[in-house]
């Protein structure tokens, strides 16, 4: 009835109707190739397939008018100069220290972070030029010194005292109540 010289592993084909392994390896391999077929088909219809046309508002869109420009020119030219008329800013006005880093007694280490006319700070280490001809003198915990190279200072700035920290009895705890 079958034919003696098929070779399915061994098997007689009269005693084993499928191979299990063999199914096992076929289903898989079918699954695989579904799988490839559904990526080809998900990539490919946004080329091929027909493209969706938005609709039109039903509602006009209201038109927004022309905006002047915006003006530069204060941008891209020069500060106007300060007129002599104006009252110059006393030198303790000029200057806002913000913050020090510094040893307790005055050397030639720290770092004191300052804000010149309002701008933004800045980290300045002692020998540093501040603006015009003064530098940075002595950089100390709570003091920085502002002056020309080798005078005498003539600015000390000061950074607030921390607050002293608060110190008392802690509250007594409350019973434990008996049940």
């Amino acid at each position: 009835m079958f034919d003696r010289r098929w070779d399915g592993g061994g098997r007689d084909p009269a005693t084993c109707a499928y191979d299990t392994q063999a199914m096992w390896i076929r289903f898989a391999t079918f699954a695989v190739w579904l799988g490839v077929g559904a990526s080809a088909v998900y990539w490919v219809m946004p080329w091929v397939g027909p493209e969706s046309k938005q609709q039109q508002p039903a509602v006009p869109v209201a038109v927004q008018q022309a905006v002047a420009p915006a003006d530069w020119s204060p941008l891209l030219s020069r500060a106007a100069p300060v007129s002599d008329g104006a009252p110059a800013l006393p030198e303790t006005a000029r200057f806002r220290l913000v913050g020090v880093a510094g040893p307790l007694r005055a050397s030639g280490q720290g770092v004191a972070l300052l804000s010149i006319d309002g701008q933004a700070p800045r980290a300045f280490k002692p020998g540093e030029r501040v603006d015009g001809s003064r530098v940075i003198l002595e950089v100390s915990a709570h003091t920085v010194k502002i002056g020309v190279p080798g005078g005498p200072p003539s600015l000390t700035l000061q950074a607030p005292l921390m607050p002293p920290p608060a110190t008392g009895v802690p509250a007594p705890a409350a019973p434990a109540s008996a049940s």
